[in-house]
């Protein structure tokens, strides 16, 4: 009997041991399958991250060429306000000549009298040389001139071809129709409304809530035609540090003047890239040339060839255009730079 107990406790034991192993290596398993899930939850999240910021490059870029000549509001330089032409209720805004006016070669931008068209901000404010503009971007519920996305307006007839419309396009419609409900319908397209004109060109810019807090832009203006776009990827809303947030007395945004660690936790998380670049009043890059390009029978004389290509004769098919209308000018050069500058 004893001999017999002895053996099935030294059995039992070992069936203890190789459980206890089993389960050390399934947890270990288990906490390296959970390291590397996070690991790649981490890079998935910077490709993301890296992702968004570039979209902000090329919206600060965008916003760089747009501010260089359009966009201005007349009330920066007339008045009183009430003075402010309007054409169907909406008021004039007014056109620049670029970042380095192309009339006389000064900074701008200058109106059409050669003044600055931003003086009342005073020096130390955006778009004076030095200074710097957030662009916090979020989705609206209605874009500004939203139309929607619906095809159709314009049916063509195939099912009676007596009718004088058959297999007709049928332009009596408008297309493409806004989103903002201007009283159109198929059954009486005469109800058109312009009464909510203002609306379709207002939009609804309150922000969808999923949207806030993921990417942003900042343009520092270092010289006349260049700038230095820092490109965001967080919730900092493009504040550089707390004691700026509490100069422009933004704190509630983050919570009230209580919530530093919050706005120092979206700081820690989020990722931001800073890039120079140069604005340029050309309209074209110029190693495009307009020479020579009626190819056998084919004159054309809106597109063109790049040079140095392999494709240069190859067919029309691949032929670029280069009679690019840009009355906002180009981007002449993007340097990335390795560090954060000590200005943005």
């Amino acid at each position: 009997m004893n001999g017999r107990f002895m053996h099935s406790a030294g059995r039992s034991g070992t069936i203890l041991i190789i459980v206890a192993g089993i389960s050390a290596l399934l947890a270990g398993l288990a906490l390296t399958f959970l390291v590397r899930m996070r690991s790649d939850v981490e890079e998935s999240r910077f490709v993301i991250q890296y992702a968004q910021a570039k979209i902000m490059l090329a919206a600060g870029c965008n916003y760089i060429q747009e501010s260089s000549r359009i966009g201005w509001d007349r009330t920066r330089d007339l008045s009183p306000p009430t003075s402010i032409p309007t054409v169907d209720g909406l008021k004039i805004r007014e056109e620049a000549f670029g970042w380095i006016d192309v009339r006389n070669g000064q900074p701008g931008p200058l109106n059409r009298a050669f003044q600055p068209l931003a003086p009342s901000v005073g020096k130390d404010k955006w778009p004076n040389i030095g200074t710097s503009v957030r662009c916090p971007m979020f989705v609206r519920k209605i874009p500004p001139y939203a139309t929607k996305i619906n095809t159709g307006f314009n049916p063509m007839l195939t099912q009676n071809p007596a009718s004088a419309d058959y297999c007709y396009p049928l332009l009596r419609y408008p297309d493409p129709q806004p989103v903002i409900n201007n009283a159109w319908t198929h059954a009486n397209p005469q109800d058109v409304s312009k009464t909510k004109y203002a609306d379709y060109v207002k939009g609804d810019p309150t922000p969808i809530q999923s949207s806030l807090g993921k990417a942003w832009f900042r343009v520092f203006r270092d010289g006349p035609a260049t700038f230095i776009i820092t490109c965001g990827s967080g919730g900092t809303n493009g504040f550089k540090t707390w004691d700026e947030v509490d100069q422009e007395d933004q704190e509630n945004y983050f919570g009230g003047p209580t919530s530093r660690l919050t706005f120092e936790s979206y700081r820690a998380s989020e990722l931001r890239l800073h890039y120079r670049v140069e604005w340029s009043a050309a309209g074209i890059e110029t190693s495009y040339h307009n020479l020579q390009h009626e190819v056998g029978t084919r004159v054309e004389h809106y597109e063109s060839y790049p040079p140095n290509a392999s494709h240069t004769w190859s067919g029309s098919s691949r032929r670029t255009q280069t009679w690019i209308k840009s009355p906002v000018g180009t981007i002449r050069w993007i340097q990335r730079l390795n560090s954060e500058p000590k200005f943005w």
